[in-house]
């Protein structure tokens, strides 16, 4: 009987551990993303661009790779065989985007009219109101939560506390956890987590190569594209990409 007894204790003991194990909070690893870019309905109101949108390129599909520890972050395009050539490559744009959650900064290497340029400053505040609404993403449970940007731009995100770190695709953080699915209102960019890897990624991978004197703040950035650019570029147009690194 005590033998039983024993035998039961440690059947129970194992359940108990699997079953915790299977609920862990990942703090480190690796989610893959799938963007899709509705171009058409992205540039519908604007006429310069139409002219380069036929039936063939409504959509645009990129990969990217979030890596994460629980501090540092890096969301990095992932290479494709396919090569992007003129309006189609700016109309795509690649950037890639690394935070230090615990210093409070964000670097973003992005291309602007074919120039590379880089945003090294503060993480921005993102202020969300979270949803009851849920939704299975890459395997997990995701809450709803949403974000204006603007009196007329409204984004969704579903996050999973599952993966502990406040990251997300793009310049996007700010909830209890990663975000694993992000939509603009209109459905015309929509960002979805195809899996999650639990891994260390190499302290290279998460810090960029940049040299300071290469990096502008945010506003600096916007103030010297507009002067070099505005006969090509709005104010406007500058102002919504901005809005997303």
């Amino acid at each position: 009987m005590i033998l039983n007894g024993i035998k039961k204790s440690i059947a129970t003991a194992v359940v108990v551990l699997i079953a915790t194990a299977s609920f862990a909070q990942m703090t480190s690893g690796k989610v893959v993303f799938h963007r899709k870019m509705n171009l058409k309905k992205m540039f519908k109101d604007n006429p310069r661009v139409q002219p380069f949108l036929d039936d063939d390129v409504t959509w645009n599909i990129d990969s990217f790779a979030l890596y994460f520890n629980d501090s540092l972050s890096a969301f990095i395009p992932i290479e494709s065989d396919e090569v992007e050539k003129g309006m189609m490559k700016m109309l795509t744009p690649q950037n890639s985007t690394y935070k230090n959650l615990f210093q409070n900064e964000r670097v973003v290497m992005m291309n602007m009219m074919g120039s590379a340029m880089t945003v090294k400053d503060t993480l921005k505040p993102r202020v969300w109101k979270v949803t009851e609404s849920k939704r299975k993403i890459a395997g997990y449970i995701c809450r709803k939560s949403m974000l204006e940007i603007n009196d007329s731009t409204r984004l969704y995100a579903w996050f999973t506390v599952d993966l502990v770190p406040s990251i997300g695709p793009e310049g996007f953080d700010g909830l209890p956890g990663a975000i694993l699915g992000f939509a603009n209102e209109d459905g015309s960019i929509v960002y979805f987590a195809k899996r999650v890897e639990a891994m260390e990624p190499p302290l290279e991978v998460l810090i960029p190569k940049v040299k300071e004197k290469d990096a502008y703040k945010e506003e600096e950035l916007k103030a010297l594209l507009l002067e070099k650019m505005g006969k090509w570029i709005k104010k406007e147009d500058l102002d919504a990409q901005f809005a997303w690194i």
